[in-house]
């Protein structure tokens, strides 16, 4: 994380824990939250994230004293992109390409999801509320697609990832065993990658093939697609780790 982004951190962290109010950022990189937890601590606040959906990668930081209540409201917008499915598809890439050809600053957006919408497929822009109605009045082709952007006063219907659940028993929770086993490498290979600096762990490279795994932990290997851990369930039979996990696929 640069050193601009962590003098804003902190100077958000301080002033939550001294005026008592809570403090947004903008949207984060998902490497980001260490960092901002970090902060808090030294600057005696607490922190919380929200992306605008569960599971999302990019996501603000709310810093906040601890006398203060649960965050209810946070300065996020959902903006609903439609197109017609006759003649166009726009994918993830042409959205987020289109949406930075606004020229806005990318901290001020966070995910794009693809959903759905009365029965039509369409695609969900997470970004700040004071930038919402630019970006609803502004955007208005990704690819070759002609799309129509309002901002969404319901909660938006998201369609689940496309990927495969999968059960692998492994000999222990260690990043290479895990890797190895959801896409089909062999052990070996799995450390190769590491080694190479291809994988990371928690959206940051990662070089330790004994890197031990927790639940909620994000692996993505280059040319492999990502791998999230859904829970570890304790041993098998025969002494081995049995990890549930989630592939998303290339």
């Amino acid at each position: 994380m640069d050193d601009a982004l962590n003098r804003r951190l902190n100077e958000l962290a301080l002033r939550a824990a001294h005026t008592r109010r809570v403090c947004f950022s903008r949207f984060l990189e998902p490497s980001a939250p260490d960092a901002a937890r970090a902060v808090a601590s030294r600057a005696g606040a607490k922190v919380a994230f929200w992306g605008g959906y569960e599971d999302a990668e990019r996501r603000m930081a709310a810093f906040y004293a601890a006398n203060v209540p649960e965050i209810d409201e946070w300065p996020i917008a959902a903006l609903r992109i439609q197109w017609n499915a006759k003649f166009a598809h726009p994918g993830h890439r042409d959205l987020l390409g289109a949406v930075m050809g606004l020229g806005i600053e990318r901290e001020t957006t966070g995910d794009i999801a693809m959903g759905t919408y009365r029965g039509a497929e369409c695609a969900y822009l997470f970004a700040t509320s004071e930038m919402s109605d630019y970006i609803a009045a502004s955007l208005d082709g990704a690819g070759r697609a002609s799309v129509k952007v309002t901002v969404a006063d319901e909660a938006p219907v998201l369609s689940p990832p496309e990927g495969e659940e999968m059960r692998l028993t492994v000999q222990n929770e260690r990043l290479d065993a895990v890797l190895a086993a959801a896409c089909r490498l062999s052990r070996s290979e799995a450390q190769r990658l590491i080694a190479a600096g291809l994988v990371k762990l928690n959206h940051a490279p990662n070089l330790r093939a004994d890197a031990r795994l927790a639940e909620g932990d994000l692996i993505s290997a280059r040319g492999y697609g990502r791998v999230k851990v859904e829970s570890l369930e304790g041993q098998s039979r025969r002494g081995r780790q049995i990890v549930r996990v989630f592939w998303y696929g290339k």
